[in-house]
Formats: structure tokens, sequence, C-alpha cells
């Protein structure tokens, strides 16, 4: 069973997905529904990575941040 949380994650999912089916077979009429599901695969997985790639970068950030607190902190404490 699936929990309520997650389950409207996957129904605003499988909504975007649904949407972006209906776009495409509208822009790309004389495709077969295999390369429409493809485009919308490389689409969304080029966004999660990009996604990844932002948040590892905001990660790294906070991590030099603290550690710049820490060390000021640990110089302060020690006078």
């Amino acid at each position: 069973m699936v929990d309520p949380e997650r389950e409207e994650i996957i129904r605003r999912a499988a909504k975007r997905i649904n949407e972006e089916i209906d776009s495409l077979r509208f822009d790309f009429r004389d495709q077969d529904m295999s390369d429409v599901l493809s485009m919308i695969l490389l689409s969304e997985e080029t966004r999660l990575l990009e996604l990844e790639a932002r948040s590892s970068k905001e990660t790294n950030s906070v991590l030099q941040r603290l550690g710049d607190l820490d060390a000021a902190l640990g110089e302060y404490l020690s006078r």
C-alpha cells in the first residue's frame, strides 16, 4: 500500500507525464508512441540530473559555510 503523501506525488507525476504526452503527440503527430515516451524520459532524466547537480552545489556551499562558522566559533572560544 502507498502512503497518502507518496500517492499524491505519484498522481502529480502521472498528470505531468500525461500532459507531456498530449503536448508531444500534438507536436510530433507522425512519431510512434515509444518515441514520444523516450523523449519524455530523456527530458525528465535531464531535469533530474540538473536538480541533483544544483542540490549538490548547494549542499557543498552550506557545508563550506558551516565549516567557516565552526572555525570562527572555535577561534572565538579558544581566546
